[in-house]
């Protein structure tokens, strides 16, 4: 009997929890619609049910992070030690000290150091900037050695260190947070750019207006009886077949955001594509010592570098590698210099 009892108190239990796990959910996606709300235009507030429009959007950008987030490999440390056995760490930086003076020089690391001085390491985001380039170097095919062989070499740049953690489960709770918040700010991206064509559009179409009343004026004045007409009766046929195009572009555009409801439903359409507003992709390259691509260099292992692709909406693109740093690694800024923190 008592473990009757014991077995429909746990379920009890984890009924509450699941409920308790679902209000919070559901309150944290209201807060963000709202939020959402707030800048596109607060009018959108007076449509009945812009609320259950938006929620299944929201949640749908929510589960699509959570995926997302776990393209990213890693974490992998980036160490001395790292140097010697990991081919992503020899491949992102061409030696030791370049490695340690990224880190140590960012200011989020230089703070979480600080603010956990218990902490032997920090978990943080690694992205970059990855650049192939054509390159003529030297290949051994047995006892043959070629010269002027064509390579495609592969850099790293422009690094960027984000959201340092205590540990690898906080900080991809992190990354999903904030793979949310970047696809709705691709979305408000694209809806400003389509309020700001509409805007274009119509100024285009007004010139093109004041143009054609301009050039029929002239059509029914002087100028036929001054020169020939051809080039007048030209430029108003282009006039005209130009101003039916720009009609046309800005009644299109006009019926995706022109009404409030119109401009709910574009929101709604963008929000449920948020691969294609971020998309994260993993990516599997072989890398040698001297930072060539190696072709079809599966099997490999040990050049093996695993990066996540991030392809924002405007097209560009970004990698990046879950990153692990030792306190041990660490240079402490000191009167302009970097000193190995022990």
């Amino acid at each position: 009997m008592s473990t009757i009892l014991q077995n429909l108190s746990t379920r009890i239990s984890q009924y509450r929890q699941q409920r308790a796990d679902e209000t919070r959910q559901r309150n944290y996606i209201n807060q963000i619609i709202e939020n959402m709300v707030d800048d596109i235009d607060p009018r959108l507030r007076s449509i009945g049910g812009y609320k259950k429009t938006l929620f299944p959007c929201v949640k749908h950008i929510l589960e699509y992070a959570e995926v997302a987030c776990s393209h990213l490999p890693g974490p992998v440390e980036f160490s001395q030690e790292g140097r010697r056995n990991c081919a992503t760490v020899r491949a992102l930086f061409a030696n030791h000290k370049k490695m340690a003076e990224v880190f140590s020089r960012c200011q989020e690391v230089q703070d979480f150091f600080k603010a956990y001085p218990s902490a032997d390491c920090a978990y943080m985001v690694l992205g970059m900037k990855k650049t192939e380039s054509q390159v003529f170097g030297i290949e051994q095919q047995g006892e043959i050695i070629r010269k002027d062989v064509p390579q495609k070499s592969v850099t790293f740049d422009d690094y960027r260190i984000t959201h340092p953690s205590t540990s690898e489960a906080s900080l991809r709770f992190n990354l999903r947070e904030r793979a949310l918040h970047e696809c709705v700010a691709q979305a408000l991206g694209r809806l400003i750019s389509v309020q700001s064509l509409s805007e274009d559009l119509e100024e285009q179409e007004i010139k093109l207006k004041m143009r054609l009343s301009m050039l029929q004026r002239q059509e029914d004045g002087l100028e036929p009886l001054m020169h020939d007409d051809s080039s007048l009766l030209q430029g108003i046929s282009e006039t005209k077949k130009r101003l039916e195009e720009i009609k046309a572009s800005h009644n299109e555009t006009t019926r995706d955001i022109g009404t409030l409801n119109s401009m709910l439903d574009k929101t709604a359409s963008l929000l449920e594509h948020p691969e294609e507003l971020v998309n994260v992709s993993a990516i599997s390259l072989c890398i040698d010592r001297l930072n060539h691509l190696v072709e079809n260099g599966a099997g490999n292992d040990e050049n093996r570098v695993d990066l996540a692709q991030v392809t924002f909406s405007d097209n560009e693109k970004r990698v990046g590698v879950l990153a692990v740093f030792p306190r041990k690694e660490f240079i402490v800024p000191e009167r302009n210099k970097l000193i190995y923190s022990m």
